[in-house]
Order: structure tokens, then sequence, then C-alpha cells
């Protein structure tokens, strides 16, 4: 959790440091939505791989060698003043990331039935805690007080600590199980990958987490511009609105799992798209600052408490913890770079200011496509008794 939150915290640095350079570069919205969807891009091509690759080989190695290149990338970027320039760069950050990723989460997903089902949301918690609150603040700091080739050289030495600090105690890499040996690795990835996706659980799981990821990008992508050019509001309140939205975060990641014990995993799917909903209609009318931080507010809750159903169903799951990590870690790759890119072409022709509720009609067909699934199951086992 300590790693988590040091790492969340680069992030958010990077995230902002790097959103605020594209514009000082003079890119626009639809630019700005392309850099960001980069990064998303990069993971979706290894993300589920990644799984793999630390189930037979271990952590300890895979997460060394994947922090040093986010570094060194880091360290490059100030050399070159161009937006593209700084898209290929987030791209290429994105093929390091899932193996650090999938190894911390594969961790805690192995940890969490010793731990308890209540406690699901820590490791997303303590990633947002440097996602949402540490990274912006020191982001925005480094933007305004000092100069953005420092900002990145700051983000480039922290991913070179994290890569020092995981050799301390993750394990050593497990011997490769003898079944995989025996069909090879690839048909062996396949085969597990036709697994998951049969199962019923880590189906819907994966696709509500892809439109939730969807959801948060659209939100940590567009909100700082939205806030600055269509609510007015000065570079540090905008920032300040993910830094509100974090710590909601934060304290329902932490804090939902002893409710959803108590309500269960239907009426938490109901509150969630709920508060989701009616996040994104206060964000897509909201002119001022206190209006604008309620809808993050309510969007974190949403996203937080799904993310715990979630989370929850696929420690259940007797299948290897790195395996079906990687490819949960998928479906919220593919969220965040959909969110990211299809954010800025709405934005583009449809306006900033409209693309928040344009955003509300995906939410609805996915909720629409679990409950015909979970209607379908329910009435199945019926069919087969009367045959």
């Amino acid at each position: 959790m300590l790693l988590a939150a040091f790492s969340g915290a680069t992030i958010g640095m990077a995230k902002i440091v790097t959103t605020l350079y594209a514009l000082h570069l003079g890119a626009n919205s639809m630019q700005v939505g392309i850099i960001s969807a980069m990064e998303s891009l990069g993971m979706i091509f290894l993300t589920l791989p990644a799984g793999f690759v630390i189930a037979r080989y271990g952590a300890r190695r895979v997460y060394f060698l994947a922090s040093l290149g986010p570094m060194l990338l880091n360290l490059a970027i100030p050399l070159f003043g161009h937006w593209l320039w700084l898209a290929a760069a987030r791209l290429l950050i994105g093929l390091c990331i899932p193996f650090r990723i999938v190894s911390m989460n594969s961790a805690f997903l192995q940890q969490l039935r010793h731990i308890g089902s209540s406690k699901a949301g820590w490791y997303r918690g303590a990633l947002t805690v440097g996602m949402g609150l540490i990274g912006p603040l020191l982001g925005n700091w480094l933007s305004s007080s000092t100069s953005f080739t420092l900002g990145f050289v700051v983000i480039g030495l922290a991913f070179g600590a994290m890569a020092g600090y995981s050799l301390g105690f993750w394990s050593d890499a497990p011997a490769a199980p003898a079944t995989e040996l025996a069909q090879g690795p690839a048909l062996g990835m396949l085969a597990d990958i036709k697994a998951m996706v049969a199962n019923v659980e880590i189906a819907e799981s994966c696709l509500i987490e892809l439109v939730g990821s969807a959801t948060g990008s659209l939100f940590g992508t567009f909100i700082i511009l939205l806030a600055m050019d269509v609510a007015k509001l000065s570079q540090t309140q905008a920032v300040s609105l993910v830094m509100v939205q974090g710590l909601a975060s934060v304290v329902a990641l932490f804090s939902l799992g002893y409710l959803l014990q108590r309500i269960g995993r239907p009426v938490a799917y109901v509150l969630s798209l709920g508060a989701a909903l009616a996040a994104l209609t206060l964000l897509g009318f909201a002119q001022s600052y206190w209006l604008l931080a309620l809808g993050g507010v309510l969007l974190s809750t949403g996203t937080a408490l799904i993310h715990l159903v979630n989370m929850t169903q696929m420690s259940e799951h007797a299948m290897d913890k790195s395996k079906i990590s990687g490819l949960f870690n998928l479906a919220s790759m593919l969220g965040g770079f959909s969110g990211a890119m299809l954010g800025g072409v709405l934005s583009h022709y449809l306006g900033l200011a409209n693309l928040f509720l344009c955003w509300i009609p995906v939410v609805l067909v996915m909720a629409l496509v679990c409950r015909l699934r979970a209607l379908r199951r329910q009435t199945r086992p019926v069919l087969l008794s009367e045959v």
C-alpha cells in the first residue's frame, strides 16, 4: 500500500504536469485528449500479457525493469517541445506501466481473502491517496513555481526510486506450472483467456470496470479544461477539483466496503449507477466551483462502490490472481483510453460544455446490457428444467 500510494502520487503528478505542459505548448482539447489516451493505449497492448509474464517470472524483476522505462522517458520529455512528441512519450510509458500495476494488484488480490472483503478498496484507496491528492498538489506546485523541465525530472527520479525500493520486498519468481510448460506459454495463455472470458462474473466485472474507468478518465482528463475554459475558474481551483474528487474516492474506497457487506451487490449496483448519473448531470450543467466539486464527489462515490463489488468478485475465483488481474486491468486501461479519446472527439465537435451530458447514454447502455444478462441468467435454469 505504501508503494501504491507513492506510485499514485507519481502518476497523479505526471498527469497534471503533462496536461498543463500540453496547454503551455498550445494543444487544444482534442490534442490533450489524444495525449492522455496514448498512455492508456500503450497499456492496452501489454496489460493482458503482463499477468502471464508475472505469473511465470515473479514480480521482483518484472517490476524493477518496468520502472526504468518511465524514468528514462520522463527525463527525455523536456528535450522536445511539441505535443506529438509528448503523445509519443506517453505511449511508450504506457507500454511499461501494466507490469507495475498488475504486480501490485495481483499481490493485493492474493491477500484479500485473508484480510477480508470489507477491505477490497484499500489498494485502490492507497493508490488514489497519491493519484488524487498528493500527486495533483505536487504537480500544480511544480508547474506554477518551477519549470516544466524540473517537474518531469522529479517524476523520472520518482520512478527510479520505486524501482530500487521494490527490490526489498517483492517475492522471487514462482516455478512455472507443469501444464503450462507442457502445452507452451502461448497456448496456455489463450486457454486461460477463454476460460476467464467464459466466466460470466469475470466478463461482467470487466465490462463494468471498462465503463467506470472510461468515466473516471473523462473526468480526470477534461475537468481542468472545463473548469478553466467554461466555468472560468483559476488553475489552482481547477486542479483542486481533481483533489476533491481524489479525497472523496479515498474515503469511499476505505469505508464503503463495510456498507457493501450490509446492502449486498444488487443494491450496490443501483446506488453506483444513480450516483454516476447524478454526477454527470451536475458536471454537464454546473458553472460554479462547489457544484462541480459535488459532481466529482458523486462520481468518485459511484465508481468506488462498483470497484469494490468487482474486486470482491475477482478475489473469490480460484484462477491465478495475476492472470485475472491482467484481464481486469486490461478492461480498466481500455476504459482509460476510450474515455480520453472519445471525450476529446466529443468535446471537439459537440463542445466541452456538453461533454459530460453526452456520456450519460454510455453509462445507461452499460447498465441495460448488464441487466439483460442478469435476467437471462435468472430464466436459464427454468428453461433447462422444463426441457
